[in-house]
């Protein structure tokens, strides 16, 4: 991948609207990734490979058990300028941790796991209101530690997200990590709730997407400003 893009090719870049973009999902290093992630979940017995888009950030509809995965990842040539312009981390590995993240809300909305006593009991309710921000305690041994910032915290859908992404994770060894703590009993959770429906079809594969890239008519240089904006609040 080219490490730099000449002032010319950012402006063109820049001026475009992001529905404009010539972006796809079979490019290397973010096809790759896909792949690799749909190996770690056969690896792990689980037959259910979600669906992916591309969209204005990481994340699953709400309840929809498709992967929305940031459009600048759909272009070799603009993951450069977006690392050049924001510093964001586009490295291979970061963006599997995504995809095993979102690969745990869309485990979780394909089986109707959230609707379940079990799952309630162990990560609370899901229909608690998702807060704009929140205060982790780091080191909390009730939970798993994936992202930085104590993720898992945030929500109980972002606690089965981010367990299930540590128990997928290879050479994670969180029956080791995690033994005598808290957050072990909802690692063991994911453990048989895959074994109980890796063979099954999902109940749910499809559903509204969130913000897909054709409907994203704002330029990049648009997005960009906007994200400098929400990030400085």
């Amino acid at each position: 991948m080219k490490t730099s893009l000449s002032k010319r090719e950012q402006q063109q870049w820049l001026s475009t609207k992001i529905s404009e973009l010539p972006l796809t999902l079979k490019d290397p290093p973010l096809h790759t990734c896909i792949l690799h992630l749909y190996q770690e979940l056969e690896a792990a017995g689980i037959a259910f490979k979600p669906k992916t888009y591309l969209s204005d950030d990481w994340g699953c509809p709400n309840k929809v058990p498709i992967i929305g995965i940031p459009f600048y990842l759909g272009n070799p040539r603009l993951i450069t300028l977006i690392r050049q312009r924001t510093g964001i981390d586009v490295r291979e590995e970061v963006i599997l941790m995504f995809l095993r993240h979102e690969a745990g809300h869309a485990f979780n909305y394909a089986y109707y796991l959230y609707r379940t006593p079990a799952w309630r009991q162990l990560f609370g309710s899901f229909s608690q209101p998702y807060p704009a921000q929140y205060h982790p305690i780091p080191g909390d041994p009730h939970f798993v530690h994936h992202f930085p910032g104590w993720y898992a915290q945030r929500h109980p859908d972002d606690d089965f997200a981010e367990t299930f992404a540590v128990w997928l994770t290879p050479h994670s060894d969180w029956q080791r990590h995690y033994a005598a703590t808290p957050a072990f009993p909802k690692l063991v959770y994911v453990e048989r709730i895959v074994h109980q429906y890796h063979t099954q079809p999902p109940s749910l594969t499809d559903g509204p997407l969130d913000r897909p890239v054709h409907e994203i008519t704002v330029t990049l240089q648009e997005w960009l400003a906007k994200r400098r904006n929400v990030l400085q609040q």
